[in-house]
């Protein structure tokens, strides 16, 4: 075999040896990636129900609502919110406002607002709609805050 052969062999060889190290590279780079996604999108997620009770004053709604919601499974909270929102009455001198969210495990979950003039507020948020895993309550007229972090899954 001449010597011009066995450089072209040569030369052959080592495009074929970065190519298929390339695409090794790229198809390592995508799995990597398919294998977050899938890992995101089977991640454990709470039904959480934010609530803002209010009593004395005006409790006919809440206004300046911010709270979290998970707008896919396994990604953090993006804050949302509401310019207001109407209460329904539960007794007397108190009015309930509620929303169903979905917030991943394990990420934060939060809820503020304000109530009307000279009403109190109490923020609750409650997993699967039963279970308290924060509270707070405002002085009359002023902002309640709620937040935590959402417990893991047991396994």
């Amino acid at each position: 075999m001449s010597a011009a052969a066995t450089g072209i062999r040569a030369s052959f060889a080592k495009k074929m040896i970065l190519g298929g190290a390339a695409l090794a590279l790229a198809a390592g780079a995508t799995g990597c990636s398919a294998v977050e996604d899938f890992n995101k999108s089977t991640s454990d997620s709470w039904a959480v129900t934010y609530e803002v009770s209010v009593t004395g004053g005006d409790t006919s709604k809440i206004t300046d609502i911010k709270y979290l919601e998970s707008e896919k499974r396994g990604e953090a909270g993006t804050e949302l919110s509401l310019p207001s929102g109407k209460t329904t009455a539960e007794g007397k001198g108190t009015a309930v406002w509620s929303l169903e969210s979905i917030v991943t495990a394990e990420k934060d979950a939060a809820i503020s607002a304000v109530p009307g003039k000279g009403s109190t507020a109490t923020c609750r948020i409650l997993l699967d709609g039963v279970k308290e895993i924060a509270a707070e309550t405002s002085k009359p007229g002023e902002r309640v805050d709620c937040a935590v972090t959402t417990p893991a899954f047991s396994k």
